[in-house]
């Protein structure tokens, strides 16, 4: 996966960190930040580009938020984003609005939270990995993770819990 220096060249597919809003999102990234201190970035949250948009430097993304999966608009000018690209090529937009379509709707994953922190101390101390629960609820890696396996390139197994952290090392190579 390499990083676009140039967020503004971001395609359809690709993978934006960006800082996300609300309370528990503040809550959440400096949890996340308190066990991850050497990835000190300003980003927490996750999304892929699902498609262009009418407006210059914007493009429509598919994240998981509280209210659960939604596609918006994200401004590519703005200076608290990140863009990377995994896919060696752009995935085709039948699949790609195939897969926003089945998803859009679909409820915010809360569990997903404690499932993460049950497998950060197993990964700790045991070293094993416990298994992915394979439900409609989604957090945002959990939404990118199963997109990028739905394209053709898995990020992680599909029967591992996925992590952030997981993602945030893969992407910062």
């Amino acid at each position: 996966m390499g990083y676009v220096d140039d967020s503004t060249q971001a395609k359809r597919g690709d993978i934006v960190l960006f800082k996300g809003s609300g309370l528990v999102y503040e809550i959440l990234s400096r949890a996340l930040k308190f066990f991850e201190w050497n990835w000190d970035r300003w980003g927490w949250h996750l999304g892929f580009v699902s498609g262009d948009s009418p407006f210059t430097d914007v493009v429509s993304i598919c994240e998981s938020t509280g209210k659960g999966v939604t596609e918006s608009y994200l401004d590519l000018t703005r200076k608290d984003i990140r863009v990377y690209r995994w896919f060696d090529e752009e995935p085709r937009r039948y699949k790609v609005r195939n897969f926003v379509s089945a998803h859009l709707g679909c409820d915010y994953d809360v569990a997903q939270y404690f499932w993460t922190g049950l497998q950060y101390l197993i990964r700790h101390f045991w070293n094993r990995r416990i298994p992915r629960l394979l439900d409609s609820r989604y957090t945002c890696w959990e939404l990118v993770f199963e997109f990028a396996e739905d394209m053709g390139k898995p990020i992680g197994s599909r029967y591992d819990c996925p992590m952030l952290v997981d993602l945030l090392k893969v992407i910062d190579c």
